[in-house]
């Protein structure tokens, strides 16, 4: 019942008042309602961005912070498995390097054998040989 009495002065208020006067009133009114509302949902957008954007800095910071751990650990056993393959490795390296030495010894003594062998072998036909021509001569 009073809404009906409000828009009832309201709308003999409006007769009262020039069309023009009444629009614009209206249209102000409007206006400043609309400016209202839309600067409390600006507000409230801005507060919620803000809000958001406040998380995913705190979320960016804890990534970064997450990876950089992760990247030390892993940093740290490429190290520790390096220097262990490294040892392994010169550690091969120097039995490798002790069997090659004691191989070539020995292929060298054997080698050296065989000249010997081949040596005195050559010396012994040449013996034969000048003994052979020598008899054949004397003959």
């Amino acid at each position: 019942m009073e809404e009906i009495k409000k828009s009832e002065d309201y709308m003999n208020m409006s007769f009262s008042v020039s069309p023009e006067k009444y629009f614009d009133s209206r249209f102000d009114g409007q206006e400043k309602l609309f400016t209202e509302k839309f600067n409390g949902q600006r507000a409230q957008f801005d507060e919620r961005f803000n809000s958001i954007e406040a998380k995913f800095d705190t979320l960016f910071d804890s990534l970064a912070a997450t990876i950089d751990d992760v990247d030390k650990r892993l940093s740290s056993k490429i190290d520790d498995v390096d220097k262990r393959l490294s040892s392994k490795i010169d550690d091969v390296d120097k039995r490798l390097s002790s069997k090659i030495d004691d191989l070539d010894k020995g292929l060298s003594s054997r080698i050296d054998d065989l000249d010997k062998r081949l040596s005195l072998g050559f010396t012994l036909i040449m013996a034969v040989l000048a003994v052979l021509v020598t008899l054949h001569f004397l003959k």
